[in-house]
């Protein structure tokens, strides 16, 4: 298969490309910058079945970019996985002024699967798979505002987590929109990163975080099952959360839809 992923290049997706390596697939590597592709190569070795592409995925006229550059050079995608994600200590923005956790966790993954749908289709079963994280089932309606600018800024539990759910509810959106390509947005539990022991996770966590949170190899594991497990086959518009689709009630409207990535 030929298959894109976003944050390939470290953590859980380093985890899940080198799976996707060994089972033989095709793999196109999203990656910010130059040092990012050489930690990526590093880690994985120098492989004809790995392309690297660049993006700022909180700039929307790189993910444009990008994806034509990917189109200019792939002729189709099977799978795509919009892992790439951030956890910040603070309010930070995007150059439109948008809390940045929002625009990379949720705007840029909706955008990037927009612009390499012309390639999904060409594909016979294709799919997307996005990393979210827990408790997605049981979050309430976003206000759109706030998650563009917060008015308070709370460490995991605010902007960043709405912007997971924001990312659950767009890539549901599609999946009504478009019925032959499977789409599901995945909790790969608590894992042993980089940006899990960053200065974005509240201080009483991280002795938690030593204790109880799995190697990134077990996050990898989960988005790869998510991807190929035959369970999953045939279920678009889902939330899987401890190898379970879990319901999602909330469901945005068109309009919603554009207030919110607008």
């Amino acid at each position: 298969m030929d298959i894109i992923l976003t944050g390939g290049h470290s953590g859980i997706g380093l985890e899940l490309t080198k799976i996707l390596l060994q089972e033989g697939h095709k793999i196109g590597l999203i990656v910010r910058s130059e040092k990012r592709r050489n930690d990526a190569i590093v880690a994985l070795g120098d492989s004809d079945k790995l392309d690297f592409f660049f993006a700022d995925l909180s700039k929307q006229e790189d993910i444009v970019r990008v994806a034509q550059s990917i189109q200019k050079k792939w002729d189709k995608i099977d799978g795509l996985f919009n892992n790439a994600g951030l956890l910040t200590d603070k309010a930070y923005y995007s150059e439109r002024g948008y809390e940045i956790q929002f625009e990379v966790n949720a705007v840029a993954p909706y955008l990037l699967t927009q612009q390499l749908k012309p390639l999904l289709d060409k594909a016979d079963q294709p799919f997307v798979i996005n990393t979210a994280t827990a408790a997605m089932h049981k979050q309430k309606p976003l206000d759109f505002a706030d998650l563009k600018k917060p008015k308070k800024f709370v460490k995991l539990m605010g902007s960043y987590m709405k912007s997971k759910f924001a990312l659950v509810l767009l890539m549901n959106h599609l999946a009504d929109l478009w019925p032959n390509i499977r789409i599901a947005t995945v909790n790969p539990g608590p894992n042993k990163t980089d940006m899990t022991s960053g200065a974005g996770m509240p201080g009483w966590l991280l002795p938690i975080r030593n204790l109880m949170f799995s190697g990134p190899a077990k996050g990898g594991k989960i988005l790869y099952s998510s991807a190929f497990d035959t369970k999953f086959q045939g279920k678009s518009g889902t939330y899987i959360s401890g190898n379970k689709i879990k319901p999602i009630k909330i469901k945005l409207k068109p309009e919603e839809v554009q207030a919110m990535v607008n």
